[in-house]
């Protein structure tokens, strides 16, 4: 995996979700987007735009980032091979949904379309 240079707002998160190891100390939503934000008052950042770095951080950069939805989700560096699979899993049921969607728009079933992928990739 190829990484770059981390800018400034991905250095940012991942020095607040530095202290946040582990789901029983994850940081609320909420609270990431205000930390985020305590010396950008003209210039906030969303929350939307954090879950896209996050997702970055995750997918290009490798980082072990966990989140939980929900009214008490919120986000935390994993600390155990559990919280590392908890996250895999959440990743391969999006792949395994696109793939579905990918087979149905080919009219072809997903067992045929994956051997197809593994034709393709091999």
């Amino acid at each position: 995996m190829e990484s770059h240079q981390l800018n400034p707002l991905e250095i940012t998160i991942l020095k607040i979700l530095e202290p946040h190891e582990g789901e029983r100390n994850k940081i609320s939503r909420e609270s990431l987007v205000e930390a985020v934000n305590c010396d950008r008052p003209l210039f906030p950042v969303g929350e939307r735009e954090i879950r896209k770095i996050i997702k970055h951080l995750i997918q290009q950069e490798g980082f072990a980032i966990g989140s939980r939805g929900g009214k008490n989700g919120g986000y935390y560096i994993c600390e155990t091979p559990e919280e590392i699979k908890r996250v895999a899993k959440y990743f391969e049921g999006i792949g395994l949904c696109s793939f579905y969607t990918a087979s149905k728009l080919l009219k072809i079933g997903m067992r045929d379309y994956m051997g197809q992928l593994s034709i393709k990739f091999s």
